[in-house]
């Protein structure tokens, strides 16, 4: 059978439902004033979700370009982009499509940031503190794709030192970060470097290489079941410490738990590898994509009800409400976007795979 053939990453879907269902609650709860709706209740989610993604992002790109280079000796820059493409485009410049018709109707504000959405560049209206409110979260797909521009040419012309390679670009963006950060503050230029977090992708990277070259020291470090429960209790409850931990550096710390959670879930038996989870896993991007606008949306219908009620149990209740029928909305939709809209790019994107990958568990699978 095929699917027997394909690789497959055991716990990465649940790793990725994880992230997904922080960003989803964390953009809901905390606060709800960010949407017109107040709430005295407050929740810490983990931290840095978004970061969590461009480690996992980091992991299986390199991953899977170390196996092609494994079978074909190169990469094939081609078949990538359009891999990226096919998978990326379709519910990105959809789903643009639909928020900016939203945003219309309710008669809220479209600037310039839109042509930043446009060409992949949210980071950088982000950083200069422009953006549409159901479009702000493109400023890390935006990362996402820039990175996808230039990875595969680095791994493609430093096959045998790419571990060198990738841990000097992440010390060197580090370094330009922080360096930005002592001479000029939380200037424009920190910001771009703080957004665009590809010293995190490179960790990412860095831990895929190291596990697909077998690595022992990597292995033992990562087998230990004290440290994977700790990264994993310090990744649920990292909404309560990160607060504590200066800002340039709290993205690099919840890289490298994150790389520690994803490695777990390797090298023993994962914690979140069940059905429900691994479905989760699989339209996560959808349920990321999709729920700012059912935020906009909602949240300016019911704000009109809050308004009614000073009791704050009452508007509690109410939160709650919109909380639990937007997160529903969401998974509904995204399944949907999964099945009937993605799928049918996802057929097509598997026509330029090199390696094929699953996100369906398989039990002879790696």
């Amino acid at each position: 059978m095929e699917s027997v053939n394909r690789l497959y990453l055991p716990g990465l879907n649940g790793i990725r439902a994880v992230a997904a269902l922080a960003v989803l609650f964390g953009h809901m709860w905390a606060p709800f004033g960010n949407w017109g709706v107040s709430s005295s209740w407050v929740i810490p989610w983990p931290e840095g979700p978004v970061t969590t993604f461009f480690v996992i992002s980091g992991f299986l790109i390199t991953y899977l370009l170390m196996n092609e280079v494994g079978r074909t000796g190169d990469v094939s820059i081609c078949k990538f982009y359009m891999r990226r493409i096919l998978r990326i485009w379709p519910l990105y410049y959809g789903y643009m499509v639909l928020a900016l018709i939203v945003v219309a109707a309710f008669k809220g504000e479209i600037n310039g940031a839109a042509w930043f959405y446009t060409f992949f560049s949210g980071n950088i209206s982000h950083a200069i503190g422009i953006g549409i409110i159901p479009l702000y979260h493109f400023w890390s797909l935006g990362v996402e794709e820039q990175f996808y521009a230039w990875y595969p040419w680095m791994i493609k012309f430093n096959k045998k030192h790419i571990l060198y390679a990738v841990c000097g670009l992440c010390v060197l963006w580090f370094g330009l970060k922080m360096g930005s950060y002592v001479v000029l503050g939380k200037d424009l230029v920190y910001r771009i470097f703080a957004v665009t977090q590809f010293d995190c992708m490179m960790i990412g990277a860095a831990g895929a290489i190291m596990y697909y070259r077998g690595t022992e020291w990597f292995k033992r470090l990562c087998s230990n079941r004290f440290l994977a429960i700790s990264a994993w209790v310090l990744f649920f409850i990292s909404g309560l410490w990160a607060k504590y931990i200066p800002s340039p550096i709290t993205n690099e710390m919840i890289a490298l738990i994150s790389l520690l959670v994803i490695m777990s879930g390797l090298v023993w038996k994962p914690i979140l590898e069940n059905k429900v989870m691994n479905y989760l896993g699989k339209i996560s991007y959808g349920i990321y994509v999709i729920h700012p606008v059912l935020l906009y949306v909602g949240t300016r219908i019911l704000s009109n009800v809050l308004s009614r009620y000073e009791d704050t149990q009452i508007q509690g209740g109410v939160c709650f409400a919109i909380f639990i029928v937007i997160s529903a909305m969401t998974i509904g939709l995204a399944a949907l976007s999964y099945k009937y809209y993605e799928m049918p790019f996802l057929r097509m994107k598997d026509k330029f795979s090199v390696v094929k990958s699953t996100n369906e568990g398989v039990k002879s699978a790696i």
